[in-house]
């Protein structure tokens, strides 16, 4: 018999804080409000119904927050350039997700260059205003 450890709910709350980051701060950087429609359609970044792989452990929580936490990083870069080393830790961490049921089916070579398109559309979404009364 072996013993785990859930997840906590401050841990899933997190890890649904990071989703919500790569749909609303990354995701934009790089794709069109179209496509990142149909990637909440097809359940990207979401435990994968078909398997039991995420057991919402321990183990498992803290693995898909630090593997977002990387890709984030990664892609968070100022100047990117198609570096050899992140292109593996940004691929080793797509593999570990993968094996913890998030699915998340992108290459390095798919956030390769700024989507111009993309960028225009996100500066006229989720704009915070600067108070609640109208002038």
């Amino acid at each position: 018999m072996k013993t785990v450890f859930s997840s906590t709910e401050e841990q899933e709350q997190e890890i649904a804080s990071l989703v919500s980051r790569f749909y609303e701060s990354v995701f934009p950087k790089y794709f069109t409000e179209s496509e990142i429609l149909h990637f909440r359609e097809i359940g990207v970044l979401e435990p994968n119904q078909s398997s039991v792989t995420y057991l919402a452990t321990l183990r498992d929580a803290f693995q898909v927050m630090t593997c977002l936490q990387v890709l984030m990083s990664i892609l968070d870069k100022q100047k990117r350039v198609m570096d050899p080393k992140s292109e593996e830790l940004f691929q080793h961490n797509i593999t570990l997700l993968n094996e913890c049921g998030i699915f998340f089916p992108f290459y390095y070579d798919h956030f390769s260059s700024i989507n111009l398109e993309a960028n225009n559309e996100i500066q006229m979404m989720d704009i915070q205003v600067a108070n609640q009364y109208l002038v």
